[in-house]
């Protein structure tokens, strides 16, 4: 029996292959260096599990609602009024499991055949997958290094169309770590203006920004905030990927279709999570959980960033958020895959193609700094040594 045909052009994670890779060389033997997953190597904070506990205990193991206990979505809605100066009502938050069922919510619910999805280029490739299981055409808009990985207005412009029937944005990026302007969004706020298309705003990296930098949601941008449907959860800033444990935030048309399609997919996400990520949210100033980690990252970005802008043949932008370095490697005259292999087989150093991103990705590995600082200088000096022996 043949898969149905919406499946055809899926395949397996090449991060997750890569990795796979890089563990079986490790299993035989080899000193590997590992910076391709975009997993924080922070436990769950204690607080949390204690949280997650006293709800097991408590009796949180039934059926859930399908958009979550009120605790749980007042919480998100408070988090994004004192965080982002956005006021909500719980009746737009739906639960999710994690911001991978959320994307796959939104996306599906929104999108027919021949519809048209505007996504980044360089991007996480999931928002691309999902329009093709919906037969819609992803049309990506280029984020570049040389403007900054900022949208480039005039391409965006000129890609939408009467088919063109959402726009998806991702700030901070995976994979580039750029974070958009105020003054950028705005730009697309003027273009869509007099246009029936829905954002998707994915925010899940928004609270790991860097140098002062604040992630802007497009919902803050009056004119968008009625078209901006919010993707975040809890896997980044808390560093609970294995909780799967997200949310979207809609505006109010739209909760009853979004309510009843996360039923026919996850039913709800477990009570005693949700439980535990209320207290996530409510709980984290009193710990400073995620401002301690993300200071860390920030250390750990500023010697990575360094380091590679002191070889020949490598070079970075600073990225504003995120963990995520986009490293230029069009001087060693290799491809990123040519470049990636060569940087496995013979340095036990594992970064990720930055094709698998996009077109934009060329000439481009992604490194994950949610790594440990030993293994980051570890890996810097070995990167010294594989610059020199270019020049041999």
């Amino acid at each position: 029996m043949k898969a149905a045909k919406r499946l055809d052009d899926l395949g397996m994670s090449k991060i997750r292959l890569l990795s796979a890779k890089a563990q079986e060389m490790r299993a035989q033997g080899r000193q590997m260096y590992m910076f391709t997953m975009g997993q924080p190597d922070f436990a769950t904070p204690r607080y949390i599990i204690d949280a997650c506990e006293k709800a097991l205990e408590d009796g949180f193991t039934t059926y859930p609602a399908y958009e979550g206990p009120l605790v749980f979505r007042q919480a998100v809605c408070d988090k994004y009024e004192r965080d982002n100066g956005l006021k909500f009502d719980p009746k737009q938050v739906i639960s999710t499991c994690g911001a991978a069922q959320a994307a796959y919510l939104v996306l599906t619910s929104f999108l027919d055949p021949e519809d048209e999805v505007l996504v980044p280029n360089p991007m996480y490739n999931i928002y691309e997958n999902i329009a093709g299981v919906c037969g819609a055409k992803a049309v990506k808009y280029s984020l570049r290094e040389e403007n900054d990985f900022q949208i480039d207005l005039d391409e965006f412009k000129s890609l939408i169309t009467d088919k063109t029937k959402m726009i998806v944005i991702c700030s901070p990026n995976n994979p580039i770590g750029g974070v958009l302007t105020k003054e950028n969004l705005e730009g697309v706020a003027e273009i869509v203006a007099d246009k029936d298309i829905l954002i998707c705003s994915d925010e899940i990296y928004e609270r790991l920004v860097y140098d002062g930098t604040k992630a802007v949601s497009p919902a803050s941008i009056p004119s968008l905030r009625d078209k901006t449907i919010i993707i975040n959860g809890f896997s980044k800033a808390f560093s609970m990927t294995g909780w799967r444990v997200g949310y979207i935030i809609t505006p109010e048309q739209y909760f009853e279709k979004l309510y009843v399609h996360t039923g026919l997919q996850v039913s709800g996400i477990p009570a005693f999570v949700l439980q535990a990520a209320a207290v996530a949210l409510n709980d984290e100033e009193k710990y400073n959980t995620v401002e301690k980690m993300r200071v860390e990252f920030e250390e750990r970005r500023n010697y990575f960033v360094g380091e590679i802008n002191k070889t020949k043949h490598f070079s970075c932008k600073m990225p504003k958020g995120a963990f995520y370095i986009f490293m230029n490697i069009k001087k060693t005259g290799m491809t990123s895959e040519e470049f990636v292999d060569w940087l496995v087989e013979n340095y036990g150093i594992v970064m990720v193609t930055g094709t698998i991103f996009g077109s934009e990705g060329e000439g481009f590995v992604r490194i994950s700094y949610a790594s440990s600082m030993d293994d980051i200088q570890a890996a810097c000096k070995i990167l010294h040594e594989a610059d020199k022996a270019l020049d041999k």
